[in-house]
């Protein structure tokens, strides 16, 4: 079971929630949530937008548990975080700042722009994104 699988299942038996209920919440099919859970499939981001509400988290913590599994350990020595010169830096408004809908919009874009690069220059791109945010955090 993937770390994502675990933390749905512990998620809804602490909401008390079958796992048709998950689904119906969701609005997702009760096979698909069971093979999330089960650590089957990895979710799209639609379905981690549906789910977040469900489960009453951000879907910013399950974007995370899909990130840390298929990342971890999978990025090649030649692409770590600063090795891409496509990435510039635009100072940009606080994410938190932004509307629900724009932020829908936002990963929404990021996801559909990405949507053709290859996993491991996607993977060092937004490594090298979160790299640049934790150091405005720093800085800031």
């Amino acid at each position: 079971m993937s770390q994502l699988g675990r933390f749905i299942e512990h998620r809804r038996t602490e909401l008390g929630l079958s796992r048709r209920e998950l689904a119906d919440r969701a609005e997702l099919s009760y096979p698909y949530v069971s093979q999330l859970e089960a650590g089957d499939r990895q979710p799209a981001l639609r379905a981690m937008q549906a789910l977040a509400p469900a489960l009453e988290v951000r879907v910013e913590e399950l974007a995370a548990m899909v990130a840390s599994e298929d990342w971890a350990g999978s990025i090649p020595d030649a692409m770590v975080v600063g090795s891409s010169p496509r990435l510039s830096r635009r100072p940009s408004r606080s994410y938190d700042e932004s509307p629900p809908r724009a932020r829908e919009k936002m990963l929404l874009s990021l996801e559909r722009r990405l949507r053709d690069v290859p996993p491991l220059e996607r993977i060092a791109l937004l490594n090298e994104l979160i790299a640049q945010a934790v150091q405005e955090l720093a800085v800031g």
